[in-house]
């Protein structure tokens, strides 16, 4: 672990995912600003998932890119405009189709500035710590989730929604100076090879059991991240207390815990989180305090914590270094896809029966899923095998 701490460039990525993240844990308060135009939360699904349209269709483009040329270019770009767009939000006084150009332009932002961090740190790591290394990189962005919902939601409400959005540019442009000081190594691959194509990695890599599990992931993330805030506002409590204690519990657990999930079945450690995400949807229908939101956060981090580096290293032991960029691609990808598409489906659900009923069905869904994985994937065996029969020469 001391190794990676004090690697320059592991600390230069991993401070880049933090500012990265301060802007994209901040804008779990957009939702507010899409009401405050008066706008109902059919409205509020719409504009959430318009970042995921253009984060999930520019991935066949860009990942090969970021194998093909590199990864810094894309780090520094894509942060650039993470941070900078928000200011376009000050611009308008009404919900106008013009602010989904936006959230459009964000998404593609984000995909890639993310997936060429992610990719570097990948090429820094030992295969055998993968899990471990994921997870330290990993709480740059459990410290940005922890503050950046407290200090966007703090700004808002102390100084008006142009001082969040120029909060958010502010982290941006923070994210980009330090991408900037990033020593890209020698690429592994070079312009003049024959790219690898994107969609038939996954076909070859065998990639698409974990990738529908990974999006369900993704579905019980978006459900608690992007609508308990509006729950916790209607019940008159504060929202940034649950992410706070989300973000410090899950920092605590990969601190104590990484290097030991490495050598844990991941298969049945995903499963167990699997379980604990469709309780913990179901619990947030019956929040009734303040302590219950900072329980659920906390329980919230527990699982998370453990989950995401399992499920991506999970699918980087199917990976090698002319298609690295791709597979982490089609991670973040599917996690995407879950968020993005579940968010809209949350959003008219929440419009027609409430948010409580939202939560219980989000729950349901996942519970379900998990039994599924359980007597198809596991018992019956028909996941592929992970790192123990998986070399890094297989694609």
């Amino acid at each position: 672990m001391m190794e990676l701490v004090f690697n320059p460039k592991f600390l230069v990525l991993a401070g880049s995912n933090f500012f990265l993240f301060m802007v994209v844990s901040a804008w779990s308060f957009l939702s507010f600003y899409v009401t405050e135009l008066g706008s109902d939360t059919a409205d509020v699904g719409l504009f959430m998932a318009c970042a995921g349209v253009t984060s999930l269709g520019s991935l066949p483009f860009i990942a090969p890119l970021i194998d093909r040329y590199g990864r810094k270019k894309f780090m520094s770009w894509g942060m650039f405009f993470v941070g900078f767009s928000n200011l376009g939000f000050a611009l308008f006084d009404g919900y106008f189709p013009w602010l989904l150009s936006i959230r459009l332009l964000q998404g593609t932002a984000f995909a890639a500035c993310f997936n060429a961090c992610s990719t570097a740190l990948v090429d820094l790591l030992p295969f055998e710590k993968r899990v471990q290394g994921i997870g330290l990189y990993g709480i740059s962005g459990s410290l940005a989730v922890a503050i950046g919902p407290f200090l966007g939601e703090t700004a808002l409400i102390q100084f008006g929604f142009n001082a969040y959005f120029i909060l958010l540019a502010t982290f941006g442009l923070i994210g980009t100076a330090l991408v900037l000081t990033y020593k890209e190594s020698p690429r592994l691959t070079t312009s003049k090879s024959a790219p690898v194509k994107f969609f038939p990695t996954v076909i070859k890599g065998k990639h698409i059991a974990m990738m529908s599990l990974v999006a369900v992931f993704g579905s019980g993330f978006a459900a608690m991240n992007i609508f308990f805030p509006l729950f916790a506002r209607d019940l008159g409590m504060r929202a940034g207390i649950f992410f706070t204690s989300y973000g410090i519990t899950l920092i605590v657990v990969r601190l104590i815990l990484g290097s030991i999930v490495d050598r844990l079945d991941r298969d049945k450690l995903i499963l167990m989180c699997l379980v604990g995400f469709g309780v913990l949807l179901i619990g947030a229908s019956q929040v009734v305090s303040q302590i219950h939101t900072i329980l659920l956060g906390a329980l919230f981090g527990f699982c998370q914590g453990l989950s995401y580096p399992a499920m991506m290293a999970r699918m980087l032991d199917r990976s090698n270094t002319d298609n690295r960029a791709i597979v982490v691609s089609l991670f973040t990808g599917s996690f995407g896809v879950g968020i993005n598409v579940s968010v809209l489906i949350w959003g008219f659900v929440a419009q027609l029966k409430g948010l409580s009923f939202m939560f219980v069905s989000g729950g349901s869904v996942i519970l379900i899923t998990a039994l599924l994985y359980a007597v198809i994937g596991l018992w019956h065996g028909t996941l592929p095998k992970t790192s123990e029969t998986v070399t890094q020469k297989e694609a």
